[in-house]
This record gives structure tokens, C-alpha cells and sequence, in this order.
């Protein structure tokens, strides 16, 4: 490669930077979803009682894609920022844990099969008790394990970007 063919290259990889980055944060975000998922499987996969995964739409929520999920890419100030996680109300609760303070009752049916049916026009339906619940800590414990690893896979990002370019 003489000079004006890496001169070239440069103002290419000069030209792309935007999109590069664009991608590399996307695949991060991606990684960091995939990590979540995996948290949430891992702490219910039958290995403790009261798994945090029982219909699955917590889980499907932290998919890119998915309607609960939350992927919001922002370009602006000269920085990229990726939020990523789950619209879904109780996610949160889940996570961090929470406290019912005083009791109240649900009106519904059970279905015959153990799964509570919500209906606010039952005459039935069960009373909670004030509790408190634990946070599973599903997210922070897939942030840590992914903040660990993500030098090495920025790294390799980066390097498949560049050499994809100079090619």
C-alpha cells in the first residue's frame, strides 16, 4: 500500500467513524441484553425456588425488538449513549426487590391448573399480606459481569472495524 492509498483509507475510516461507532455501541448494547437474558435464566433454571422466569415476558423484554423493550440510541453533544432495558412495570421490582405495606385484596379465579386468572369483576380472589420481597439483582449482576469483559470486547470490536476498513 503506497501513501495515497492509506491517505484514502484514512479519510474513508475519517468518513465511517459515525457509523462504526454507531455499530460497535450497538453490539454492545446487544451483549449487554444477551448478558441480562442470561442472568434471568440462569436464576431460573430450577437450580433455587421462586425463579425469577415464569410466562417468559420479563425475559423476552430485555430482546431488542420486543414491545417492552427499551433501545434508545442518542447522538447528540458529541458523545453516543445506548439505553437499554425493559419498559415492563414490574421489572424494576424484580431487580431491586420491594415491600407490601399493608394488605389488599385481588379479585380473581383460579384457572384449575395452580395460575391465578386476574378478573375485576370476580366475586373471588385472594387476600396479600404485607411482605417484603428480595431483588433478584438480575440486572446488576449481569452489568458487573459484562463491565468485566467489555475492554476485551471493545477491543475486538474495534479491531474487526479496522481491519474490515483497510481491507
Amino acid at each position: 500500500m503506497d501513501f495515497k492509498q492509506f491517505e484514502e483509507r484514512m479519510r474513508r475510516l475519517n468518513k465511517n467513524a459515525p457509523e462504526i461507532m454507531q455499530r460497535i455501541v450497538y453490539q454492545l448494547g446487544e451483549e449487554l441484553l444477551n448478558a441480562v437474558t442470561d442472568e434471568i435464566l440462569n436464576q431460573a433454571d430450577g437450580k433455587e425456588p421462586n425463579g425469577v422466569l415464569d410466562t417468559g415476558t420479563l425475559l423476552n423484554s430485555f430482546s431488542k425488538g420486543d414491545s417492552s423493550n427499551v433501545w434508545v440510541f442518542d447522538r447528540e453533544r458529541d458523545t453516543l449513549t445506548l439505553e437499554v432495558g425493559s419498559n415492563l412495570t414490574y421489572a424494576e421490582h424484580v431487580n431491586d426487590g420491594y415491600t407490601i405495606d399493608k394488605s389488599y385484596f385481588v379479585p380473581g379465579y383460579w384457572n384449575g391448573v395452580g395460575k391465578f386468572i386476574y378478573d375485576p369483576s370476580a366475586k373471588g380472589g385472594f387476600m396479600v399480606k404485607p411482605r417484603s420481597f428480595i431483588g433478584r439483582k438480575y440486572f446488576d449482576i449481569a452489568l458487573k459481569n459484562f463491565q468485566g469483559g467489555m475492554k476485551t470486547l471493545l477491543e475486538k470490536l474495534l479491531q474487526a472495524e479496522l481491519e474490515r476498513m483497510v481491507k
